[in-house]
Order: C-alpha cells, then sequence, then structure tokens
C-alpha cells in the first residue's frame, strides 16, 4: 500500500462534511455517493439544526478502512480506480513525414505556383487530392488533376 495515499494520511475529526470525506478518501464526490448508495459506505447522518450531512469520527473511521482495504461495510469487494499522477508521459507529437506519399504533389505544387497560388503549401495541395481524388491519382494524367486542384484550391481562399 503507498504511503502517499490520501486515507493514509486522513486524521479525523468529530464531524467532517461529504466534500471533505470524499476528497480525504480520494474520490470524486459523485463517485463517493455512488459508493453510498450501494452501501459500502455508510450513510451520512444529518444535522437537525442545519440539515447538512456529515460523518461522525466513527464513519470516518469505516470510511477510511473500506478505501484501505477495498471490502465495503455491506460485504462487496471494491476496486477502486487510482487516480493518474502528473509523471505521465505526455502525448507524443505527430510525426509526418516530409516526402510526400504522392509522387505528382511537387509537380503539381509548381504549377499551381505558376499560376498564381502562391498561399498553397504542399500539404495544402496533398490534401485536396486526397478529397478530389479518393481512389487515387494513378493512370491520370496531370491536366486531369490540375484543373478540379485549381479550383478547388481557388475555393478555399489559397490564391
Amino acid at each position: 500500500m503507498n504511503s502517499q495515499q490520501p486515507w493514509n494520511t486522513f486524521r479525523p475529526r468529530a464531524a467532517i462534511s461529504v466534500s471533505s470525506m470524499a476528497t480525504a478518501v480520494g474520490l470524486s464526490r459523485s463517485q463517493f455517493y455512488s459508493y453510498v448508495k450501494r452501501r459500502c459506505f455508510p450513510s451520512p447522518v444529518y444535522s437537525l439544526f442545519t440539515r447538512r450531512p456529515f460523518f461522525t469520527l466513527e464513519q470516518q473511521q469505516e470510511i477510511v478502512e473500506v478505501r484501505a482495504t477495498g471490502v465495503g461495510i455491506n460485504g462487496e469487494y471494491i476496486l477502486f480506480y487510482e487516480r493518474r499522477t502528473g509523471d505521465l508521459k505526455a502525448a507524443e507529437p505527430v510525426v509526418r513525414r516530409s516526402g510526400s506519399t504522392n509522387p505528382l504533389v511537387p509537380a503539381l505544387f509548381e504549377s499551381l505556383r505558376s499560376l498564381g497560388l502562391s498561399k498553397a503549401s504542399a500539404t495544402d495541395v496533398e490534401g485536396a487530392l486526397v478529397l478530389l481524388f479518393p481512389s487515387g491519382t494513378a493512370g491520370k494524367d496531370v491536366s486531369e488533376i490540375l484543373q478540379p486542384l485549381y479550383r478547388h484550391l481557388r475555393r478555399q481562399g489559397l490564391g
């Protein structure tokens, strides 16, 4: 058992709110209430004057015991999910290949630049090819591809 878990360092008080108890055992309020509803944790006691729910000293000790052992007060086994910590690796950035998968892209890119599409990039050209020719450009002449590609990129505002 990890000594850094919140329930291992919890110091019970005479009374504690539901939110504080949920935080003390490392659960969200909604998750904590789901365990109360399933009778894994004891139900809170309500103040006659304020009508607020709270847990007594004995109830707090029972909840900490349930969290530490994984066995609810109803005898049900509970598998608690541990919260993730900051030591997770950041998502690795997507590595894009510098070369194009379509061998026509460099020639099409140069042709489009000579036609005045100076804002279009090679990535734009490749994306438009995938969109305009979903089955691929194999067997098509450059002139058959260039006209619809030019029109598409002009509509995109890349002219």
